[in-house]
């Protein structure tokens, strides 16, 4: 079965044109304008959005907001394109919540890696959540706001040089508010969550093999080896050393 994609596009010529590139690999919705576009998010929940920015009534940024907010489908991830490369406009498109940003014109197979790129670190999501896999949480949650926290530390910070108010921001929330829901959720604050998904992201890591200690421990973001290996000893009551793959 196809995954479904919305693309929400106000030029009709460019999306008559993605929606033919895009048909072979998902099973495409269309919207011609962000009011649209939000309500067939919400009818098809879709596995990703791709979106134009500029666009009458409701813009791009809009649209990622309401996306966003609903808890429906705030676990979406949305890829905003738009002409305008500044890195202002980046920063405004992911402060609302975007997940990523092409500027236009852009190359097809590049577009279809960011795609395929967030769809495969979702899916990394889910099965940490799945209880029926080796690598889950010990509270088993599966819930999109935890989702959404996941991706923008896997796809936005790339594990590193993140604050909780950032990542709050991001989410379009305050640091008090993000802290309550989590809280709620899990039991945990966001920062001991977040070293929690590290550290099972680290475990199974280690179960396929193929990286050194040191590569995973420095691509998740710990601050020292050492910390890394006494965090993880805490949390699975063995050393890195004895988890990993020979």
């Amino acid at each position: 079965m196809k995954r479904k994609m919305l693309i929400v596009e106000d030029n009709e010529k460019l999306l008559n044109s993605m929606s033919a590139l895009f048909e072979d690999y998902f099973e495409v919705f269309e919207a011609v304008d962000g009011a649209r576009g939000v309500d067939k998010a919400r009818l098809h929940l879709p596995d990703i959005v791709v979106s134009d920015i500029m666009m009458p009534e409701v813009n791009g940024y809009e649209l990622v907001e309401r996306i966003k907010e609903n808890p429906r489908t705030m676990h979406i991830p949305v890829i905003l394109l738009t002409a305008l490369g500044e890195d202002e406009r980046k920063i405004e498109g992911y402060n609302h919540g975007a997940d990523d940003y092409i500027v236009k014109p852009f190359k097809f197979d590049l577009l279809l890696a960011r795609v395929n790129n967030l769809l495969k670190s979702r899916d990394q999501l889910r099965r940490i959540y799945d209880k029926s896999t080796p690598v889950n949480h010990d509270f088993g949650v599966k819930d999109p706001l935890l989702s959404h926290m996941e991706a923008l530390l896997v796809n936005h910070f790339r594990f590193r040089n993140f604050s909780i108010p950032e990542i709050a921001e991001l989410m379009n929330m305050n640091t008090p508010k993000l802290e309550r829901e989590v809280k709620k959720l899990t039991g945990m604050t966001p920062i001991q969550y977040i070293n929690d998904f590290r550290l099972h992201k680290a475990k199974d890591m280690l179960q396929k093999g193929g990286k050194s200690i040191f590569e995973i421990s420095h691509g998740l973001g710990f601050k020292s080896l050492s910390y890394f290996g006494k965090a993880y000893k805490e949390k699975f009551g063995v050393a890195p050393s004895k988890t990993a793959k020979l």
